[in-house]
């Protein structure tokens, strides 16, 4: 598998594999999630793992705020989806708008997918769905943060939501 992209755009530029492939699309609203749906767990010195909380019968949610990240740094964080998981919603937002993150996410089997970046504020919210088929991959989702361009630390909430 070949994924290239530029970290100077905001959207995948070239990926070809022979496992599954996504749409990944902006999303114009905002989803709901609250802090203390969330629970995460530390896995190593650098990576995060966000565990999901079932909020209704079709919905399980991530929320983890007030994380600090600094220019030229990455946040790597790893999310357990549902096998049985139609769309995945991601969220990533903070304060200063002058600051710039983008956000990259990786599928079970490795394909990256972005980095996307802000249009013109301070948020980037995409949802994740089947090319083809009817259900996303189960397994560990990746959903790397990264301080393209940060005065001082920035402080941001990511947030996901996956619906069965």
């Amino acid at each position: 598998m070949t994924t290239s992209y530029k970290e100077n755009i905001d959207q995948e530029v070239n990926s070809t594999s022979t496992e599954q492939e996504y749409i990944v699309e902006p999303l114009k609203d905002d989803f709901v999630c609250t802090e203390s749906a969330s629970s995460s767990t530390s896995i190593k010195k650098d990576v995060e793992l966000l565990e999901f909380t079932k909020v209704s019968e079709s919905s399980f949610d991530i929320c983890s705020t007030g994380t600090s990240i600094v220019q030229g740094k990455t946040k790597y964080n790893k999310i357990q989806v549902n096998p049985k998981a139609i769309y995945l919603d991601i969220s990533l937002s903070w304060g200063n708008k002058k600051n710039i993150l983008s956000l990259t996410i990786f599928s079970p089997t490795g394909a990256s997918y972005g980095p996307y970046k802000a249009k013109s504020n301070n948020k980037i919210v995409l949802r994740i769905k089947p090319k083809t088929g009817k259900y996303l991959q189960g397994g560990n989702w990746k959903l790397n943060v990264f301080g393209k361009s940060i005065i001082g630390t920035e402080y941001y909430t990511l947030k996901a939501v996956y619906y069965i």
